[in-house]
């Protein structure tokens, strides 16, 4: 896909679907991306994806796609996420783990209670960040800081594996460059700085996206 189709974006982001509208979660580790995607699933949202993500142009617009994998789940959000690991969890390192869980898709449905759905139409982007204020706040980016936060959180090639990389050619920076340029103009993006607790909030982060999602 990274090779023949045209539109893709391969980013190191999660997403969900908040009422039908896909929000990707972009972010480098320690950003909050798993966590803010634990928590709007927690709040009501479908699940889509943690880690991987791509973006290809649908009939109406862009669509996320997600990429089925584990997902790492520190232990010490959890208390603040209001969520409890779901019992028998069956990922065979989480032996070998003490900080973390790794959880299997399904998993994440049942701690959540929310549905796994394999794609969503593109309606808004995220940036997290953590702060030490309670609060969840939202800032609009314009598309120049946009570009640049989408470029730093591309997956090239998309696939961590050399022996399997080699075998396609990936598409030029320059082509993947306006790619994003495109997204960044079509796809309003916020910042969203926030703490674990407040994150926990579910009506609070409830308005938080629904103010994301019926962005112009």
């Amino acid at each position: 896909m990274a090779q023949y189709d045209a539109s893709a974006l391969f980013l190191h982001a999660g997403m969900f679907a908040w009422r039908g509208h896909g929000v990707a979660v972009v972010g480098n580790k320690r950003s909050g991306k798993t966590s803010t995607v634990l928590a709007a699933a927690a709040a009501g949202a479908d699940f889509v994806s943690n880690d991987d993500l791509s973006l290809h142009r649908g009939p109406g617009g862009l669509v996320g796609q997600g990429w089925p994998r584990s997902v790492s789940v520190r232990l010490d959000t959890l208390d603040p996420l209001g969520l409890t690991l779901p019992a028998d969890i069956t990922h065979p390192a989480n032996r070998h783990r003490t900080d973390a869980r790794l959880l299997m898709p399904q998993e994440i449905s049942r701690m959540t209670r929310c549905r796994i759905v394999p794609a969503a139409p593109l309606k808004a982007v995220l940036f997290p960040s953590f702060t030490g204020d309670e609060k969840c706040t939202l800032r609009r980016l314009d598309e120049e800081e946009t570009a640049e936060r989408l470029l730093a959180n591309l997956l090239t090639p998309p696939v961590k594996d050399d022996d399997l990389s080699a075998r396609f050619a990936p598409p030029p920076e320059e082509q993947l460059a306006d790619r994003v340029r495109h997204l960044a103009a079509l796809v309003p993006a916020f910042s969203l700085h926030q703490s674990l607790t407040a994150l926990g909030l579910r009506a609070e982060l409830a308005g938080a996206l629904d103010r994301v999602v019926t962005a112009p």
